[in-house]
């Protein structure tokens, strides 16, 4: 499923928090890494064109050597740890350079920090990450950078967190978490947020037609929802556990989906994996914005996969060996 990993930098020990991450999937799955820094052309003004005494490409070719320097540099660390390492400088835009060379392959996967530093502009969502993230087709694999968070020890996830909201478009993460699984080992955590008691009146309130008018209390309807949400883990858990997912458990969790699901990141070292849109079982969860909230609050990894409803995911097949 993965070909090999996209690693883009910019040359901050931020940037480089991503680089566990992206070694201990590298290793894990046997894919090479392809460590990027952009290179954004310099766009010279009329008169700077006209007078051959300023050499304003000189800037540019700069900061290329300046590049390849660095990451050569990065990759010669990581060939020590036995990793296929190769580099490239490509000169574009750093969000447009990360998308067009994900798309030379589609499996391709995207590893990158949400936040760092380039020249004097950031990182941010909002910015490269945030434009990567609604630009690519290919899974991204994003973290959180932190203040004095170290960049150089392995990361090696323990398990992977799921979450599903009873839609096929959810659904369609699970043959990245079958492919994980089957290189990883990890145990997995489905996980289905229904609503609080809190969300329920506040619903009632606004006069939603999306919660039925028989049942008169949040009581009543939590326990129609959570019978159905325990159902629905269990037929989620019998598909993977029938691709061979030996070590898959459900959870059941009553509130807020961004905060649930980084509450429940946030012990241990979970690989949260979820899909980039979707909807909730009464319809108030879209997974597009709930992931973007995720990232951004998690202090751990998050690997997010664009979701194509119109596109059939095969979830049949003898498990693999590795």
């Amino acid at each position: 499923m993965y070909t090999r990993i996209l690693t883009p930098l910019d040359g901050s020990e931020a940037s480089e928090h991503v680089l566990p991450y992206a070694r201990a999937l590298a290793s894990s799955l046997s894919i090479p890494l392809t460590l990027l820094m952009a290179i954004e052309p310099d766009h010279p003004t009329i008169s700077q064109l006209l007078n051959p005494t300023l050499h304003w490409h000189e800037t540019e070719s700069h900061r290329s050597e300046h590049a390849e320097g660095y990451l050569t540099s990065v990759a010669s660390r990581l060939r020590g740890a036995g990793l296929t390492v190769d580099t490239i400088t490509p000169r574009s835009e750093p969000a447009t350079a990360i998308v067009e060379e994900a798309a030379k392959d589609p499996g391709t996967l995207i590893a990158m920090a949400s936040h760092g530093r380039s020249g004097l502009a950031r990182w941010w969502m909002g910015s490269v990450a945030d434009k990567v993230l609604h630009m690519a087709d290919n899974p991204l694999l994003l973290i959180r950078s932190r203040a004095h968070a170290p960049s150089s020890q392995e990361s090696t996830p323990d398990r992977l967190i799921v979450p599903v909201d009873g839609s096929e478009l959810a659904e369609e993460i699970l043959p990245h978490v079958v492919h994980l699984y089957r290189a990883m080992s990890l145990p997995v955590e489905l996980v289905r947020v229904t609503m609080s008691e809190a969300e329920y009146y506040q619903a009632m309130s606004m006069g939603l037609r999306v919660l039925p008018p028989t049942l008169p209390s949040f009581q009543s309807f939590s326990e129609t929802m959570d019978g159905e949400a325990w159902q629905y883990l269990a037929d989620v858990r019998e598909k993977l556990t029938r691709l061979g997912v030996a070590t898959v458990n459900g959870r059941l969790v009553q509130g807020s989906p961004a905060d649930s699901i980084v509450d429940l990141a946030s012990s241990g070292h979970s690989l949260v994996v979820m899909t980039t849109h979707g909807r909730s079982g009464v319809g108030r969860m879209v997974l597009g914005s709930v992931a973007e909230r995720v990232v951004r609050q998690s202090g751990g990894p998050v690997l997010l996969v664009r979701a194509h409803q119109s596109e059939e995911v095969p979830l049949t097949g003898a498990p693999a060996t590795t």
